[in-house]
């Protein structure tokens, strides 16, 4: 039986593995791409993983995320998928997974959901324009974000991540109820789709390399206001940060960026400290398999049915 930490190391070398196949199609096809989230923080900080983390975590301009998606069909290895969150019935996510079919590696709460199983991954994520205007802006943020919380409670039910997820769009218990049964005689996929026409068409109104802010697809947006002022300026270039034994960009305005989804820039002493007080990543919450396909899974959830 391998230890936590051990498991880690060897998910986090097949990841790294995903990734540079990831880096060299980007490179060989001339697409931009930016590491986020606490891949920015392990570049930064340590020149490689978070020690905890399993992951790798990547942004791309909805342009070239969208020719990926095209050259992933006929450029990828054997043992890489890419899986398309938003054409799955049940995924919680809108975004794409790159992972290894060899393994298997799904969050607890999917289990249930065959069609969301993956192997081990690196997460690649849209960024999209915003509205220049604030208003505008804001409007734009509620209503994606409602749009995901619909998707999420239309899935998984009203307790998804909080006690009653949409408490904050319907203050009134009445009217909570009746969008709670209204929000079931949908298809499960229709809010994800729904969510991921609007998001193309707010890049083809303003162009990502004419925008002055920009918006990821995300859970709880509206309610982290200060995402509403991300700048489309962070992402006018990059810093080749070492990463392991490969290197990573990290773009320009990584504080900024950082300062606005986080609510602050991490520092080591911040990331130590919440190492302390966190428990584990992924690891802990889902169903890990180096050995077998995440395939078999499928298969075996099949015929229990």
């Amino acid at each position: 039986m391998l230890s936590q930490d051990q498991q880690i190391q060897q998910v986090q070398q097949r990841v790294l593995d995903i990734y540079k196949v990831f880096k060299a199609l980007c490179e060989k096809h001339d697409l931009q791409f930016f590491s986020s989230g606490g891949t920015s923080i392990g570049a930064v900080l340590y020149n490689g993983f978070i020690p905890w983390d399993d992951d790798i975590d990547i942004n791309m301009p909805r342009e070239d995320y969208d020719k990926f998606i095209e050259i992933a069909k006929t450029e990828l290895p054997s043992h890489l998928e890419l899986f398309n969150a938003v054409n799955s019935t049940h995924s919680d996510i809108h975004f794409l997974k790159l992972h290894d079919n060899r393994t298997m590696f799904t969050a607890d709460i999917l289990l249930k959901y065959p069609d969301c199983y993956t192997g081990i991954f690196i997460d690649i994520e849209p960024v999209d324009s915003a509205p220049t205007d604030s208003k505008e802006r804001e409007k734009w943020y509620y209503e994606v974000d409602r749009l995901y919380c619909y998707d999420l409670v239309r899935k998984f039910g009203k307790t998804y991540l909080y006690p009653d997820t949409m408490e904050w769009i319907y203050p009134n218990r009445v009217k909570r109820a009746i969008a709670y049964y209204l929000l079931h005689l949908f298809p499960s996929d229709f809010f994800a789709k729904l969510y991921e026409k609007k998001q193309k068409r707010i890049n083809r109104l303003y162009s990502f390399h004419e925008a002055t802010h920009v918006t990821f697809p995300r859970y709880g947006m509206f309610r982290s206001n200060h995402m509403w002022e991300t700048s489309a300026s962070d992402w006018n270039g990059y810093v080749e940060y070492p990463f392991e034994d490969t290197t990573i960009r990290v773009p320009t305005g990584y504080e900024d960026i950082m300062l606005h989804q986080y609510g602050f820039i991490p520092t080591m002493e911040k990331q130590k400290a919440y190492e302390t007080a966190a428990d584990t990543h992924h690891i802990a919450g889902g169903k890990l398999d180096l050995q077998r396909s995440y395939k078999e899974y499928q298969n075996d959830m099949r015929r229990k049915k």
